[in-house]
C-alpha cells in the first residue's frame, strides 16, 4: 500500500568473531548506502579486533540516528567477510577486494537482499551526526498538503545537543501518523532559502524563511511527489486528541487473564470487561485485521477496541479483546502462522469465556475486523454450537489476490500517484500474485522477480521508469510479503464457500469510503454468500461517510486516519450494540 511516510529501520544488532594470527585486512572504518526504495541510507560498520585476536564490530546508522551498535558474529575466511546481526535479523556477505580497499556484497533483511559496496575511509571523514543552523532553534510545524486536500502534519524540530551545548541536532516528526524523532541528515539557511533532508525516509523540503524568521513556505519532495508544505514556529508539536478514549473510573469490572489454545499449545493474554450486575451476561471476542496487534488493535495513537468494548460494556454485554500471537503477553509466532490457525484462536477465547460464570455461554459471539472479518467465520463453522453470533466490521467477500488488487489501485490513486503509474503498480502485483497462486516455483525468487520487474519498466517513459525503479514496487513485496505462509494463504483464500455455512445470526458492516476492503467489492459478495447459505439472520450495510477504521473521513486515504479525531463513528458503536442485544435478547 503507498505512504507518504516511508519510515525504516534497520539496525540494532551485537558481537564476536573469528580468530587471528595476525592483523585482519578487515581492521578499519567501512561506509556504503543501502538504497531502500526512494531511501538512501549510509551504513558504517567498524570492525576492531579484540586482544585475543578475535574479530569484533560494530555499526551505524547515521542517517537514523544510531551509532555503536553492536554486530552478533563477523568473520574474515580469506577474502569473504560476513557478519550477523540476529536482533534484527540481518546479515551480511561481501568479497574484500585485492587491494584491501572495497567490501563488495549483499546486506539481507526482513527477506530483502540489497547489494551494497563498502569503502574503507578515514575515521575523520566518516558520516556524523548533522550540525543544524541556530536560525532554526525552536519547534516548526505544518501540513503537507495531499493531493486529494488531506493533510498530514508534521514538524521540524532543532534543539541544543545537551552533551555539547554549542551544537544543534534537527529531527522530523510526523504527527500524524505517530512517528517522531527521524532524525535530518542534511540541514542548511543560505540568506532565506532553508533546505533539509531526511534519507531514512526519502524526503526534502526547501522553502523561503519569512522576515519574522516564524514561518517557512516551500515544498516537500518524497519518491515522486512534490507537495505545498508550509512552517509555523510553535511553542510544542502539537498532540493526538483521542476523545472517545475512555478513562477511568469505570461502570464495569476489569479482569486480566489469559487462557489456552491447545491447537497451537500457547497462552494468550487479554482484557475481560464484565457489566455490573449478577448475569450472566452475552459476550463478544474481539478479533483483530491482519499483521501483529495489541489487544486495543492501536493503531496511530487510536484504540478501536478499547472504545469498543468500553461501549458494549457499559450495555451490558462483557467483551474479551486479546492480544495477537507474539504480542504483548501473548506466546507464539504470529509470522508463521495464517488465519486458520487465528481462527483457533478466537475460538479458544470463546471457549475460555463459556466456562465463567458470569458469561452466558448460549450468547458468545466474535466481533472481527478486517482480517478478522474472515476469521470470525472460520470460528463459526468449526464451532456452530459455540458461537452465537458474528459482527463482520469489513469483512471481506472476495479473494485476497482481489482483495490487494483493488486496495492498491484505490490507495495509489488517493496518494496522487499518476494512472500510469498507478496502472503499473497493478501490473505488477497481477502478474506476481498469479505467479504465486499457481505455484510456480520461480514466484518467489528474487532474480526472475528483478527480471520480470525489469520488462515491465521497459513500457514507462524514461521520467517514469525512475520514478518506479525508486519505489522497487516488485522487488520489495517479492521478498517480504511473498514468501510469508500468511501471505500465500490470504491470496487464494475465498471466504464465499465459509460464508454459507455461517448458521448464527451475522451483522456486516462496510465503510463507503474504506480503500482497503472496498464495499462495493466485497459487500454484496458477503450478502450473496450469507443468502446462498440459507442464512436468514443476516445484516449486510455499508454506511456512508466512513473509512476502513469506522471513521468518518474525508477521501478514506490511510493517510488520514491519524489525523482524525474520531476514533470510531458512534453510529457504528449504536449500531453494533443494538444488534447484539436483539440477537441475545431473541435467543
Amino acid at each position: 500500500m503507498t505512504s507518504l511516510m516511508l519510515a525504516t529501520v534497520f539496525l540494532s544488532s551485537t558481537a564476536a568473531g573469528s580468530f587471528l594470527d595476525e592483523a585482519s585486512p578487515a581492521l578499519g572504518h567501512w561506509v556504503g548506502t543501502l538504497k531502500v526504495g526512494p531511501a538512501e541510507l549510509a551504513l558504517v560498520l567498524h570492525v576492531t579486533s579484540t586482544q585475543e585476536g578475535e574479530l569484533e564490530g560494530t555499526l551505524d546508522s547515521p542517517d537514523q540516528g544510531s551509532f555503536g551498535l553492536k554486530i552478533d558474529r563477523i568473520s574474515l575466511v580469506e577474502q569473504t567477510l560476513r557478519f550477523e546481526s540476529q536482533t534484527i535479523a540481518a546479515t551480511f556477505e561481501g568479497t574484500l577486494a585485492e587491494d584491501g580497499q572495497t567490501i563488495k556484497g549483499t546486506f539481507n533483511q526482513g527477506g530483502r537482499a540489497t547489494p551494497i559496496t563498502l569503502t574503507l575511509t578515514p575515521e575523520d571523514e566518516l558520516p556524523r551526526p548533522v550540525d543544524a543552523p541556530e536560525t532554526l532553534l525552536g519547534i516548526w510545524q505544518g501540513p503537507i498538503e495531499l493531493p486529494l486536500g488531506q493533510k498530514l502534519r508534521v514538524a521540524l524540530r532543532v534543539e541544543p545537543v545537551e552533551e555539547t551545548p554549542n551544537r544543534r541536532r534537527a529531527v522530523f516528526d510526523s504527527v500524524d501518523q505517530g512517528v517522531s524523532g527521524i532524525p535530518v541528515t542534511a540541514i542548511s539557511v543560505e540568506g532565506k532559502v532553508v533546505r533539509f533532508e531526511v534519507k531514512s525516509i526519502g524526503g526534502s523540503f526547501e522553502g523561503t524563511l519569512d522576515d519574522d524568521r516564524t514561518r517557512i513556505e516551500g515544498q516537500w519532495t518524497q519518491s515522486i511527489l512534490s507537495l505545498p508544505l508550509s512552517f509555523e514556529k510553535v511553542d510544542a508539536v502539537s498532540t493526538l486528541n483521542r476523545p472517545q478514549h475512555p478513562e477511568p473510573p469505570f461502570p464495569y469490572a476489569i479482569e486480566e487473564v489469559t487462557f489456552t489454545n491447545p491447537n497451537a499449545k500457547i497462552q494468550l493474554a487479554g482484557t475481560l470487561t464484565i457489566p455490573e450486575g449478577d448475569g450472566p451476561f452475552p459476550a463478544a471476542v474481539m478479533v483483530s485485521g491482519s499483521g501483529p496487534q495489541d489487544r486495543d488493535e492501536t493503531i496511530l495513537g487510536h484504540k478501536p477496541f478499547l472504545v469498543i468494548a468500553d461501549h458494549l460494556t457499559r450495555a451490558g454485554i462483557a467483551v474479551l479483546r486479546f492480544d495477537d500471537r507474539g504480542v504483548g503477553a501473548s506466546e507464539g509466532d504470529h509470522a508463521s502462522a495464517t488465519s486458520e490457525d487465528f481462527a483457533t484462536d478466537a475460538l479458544a477465547a470463546v471457549r475460555f469465556l463459556s466456562d465463567r460464570a458470569e458469561i452466558d455461554p448460549e450468547t458468545i459471539g466474535i466481533i472481527g475486523h478486517s482480517e478478522g472479518g474472515v476469521i470470525g467465520p472460520m470460528a463459526a463453522i468449526k464451532a456452530p454450537e459455540e458461537v452465537g453470533f458474528l459482527v463482520l466490521l469489513a469483512g471481506t467477500g472476495v479473494t485476497g489476490r482481489e482483495i490487494i488488487l483493488r486496495q492498491t489501485d484505490l490507495i495509489a490513486r488517493a496518494s496522487g500517484l499518476p494512472d500510469e503509474l498507478v496502472t503499473y503498480q497493478v501490473k505488477v502485483l497481477e502478474e506476481l500474485t498469479a505467479r504465486l497462486d499457481s505455484g510456480e516455483d520461480d514466484a518467489v525468487d528474487a532474480e526472475a522477480l528483478e527480471a520480470f520487474n525489469r520488462k515491465l519498466l521497459e513500457s514507462l517513459s524514461p521520467e517514469q521508469r525512475d520514478a518506479m525503479d525508486e519505489s522497487e514496487v516488485s522487488l520489495s513485496l517479492s521478498n517480504t510479503e511473498l514468501q510469508r505462509p500468511w501471505f500465500r494463504f490470504f491470496l487464494s483464500y475465498d471466504p464465499r464457500p465459509t460464508l454459507r455455512q455461517v448458521a448464527c445470526p451475522v451483522l456486516a458492516l462496510f465503510g463507503e469510503k474504506d480503500l482497503q476492503v472496498d464495499p462495493a467489492q466485497n459487500a454484496s459478495e458477503v450478502e450473496a454468500s450469507l443468502r446462498e447459505g440459507g442464512n436468514s439472520k443476516s445484516r449486510v450495510m455499508i454506511l456512508p461517510g466512513l473509512n476502513h477504521l469506522f471513521q468518518r473521513a474525508e477521501s478514506g486515504a490511510p493517510l488520514e486516519y491519524g489525523g482524525i479525531e474520531q476514533t470510531i463513528a458512534p453510529e457504528v458503536l449504536n449500531q453494533m450494540t443494538e444488534w447484539i442485544r436483539s440477537q441475545v435478547q431473541g435467543s
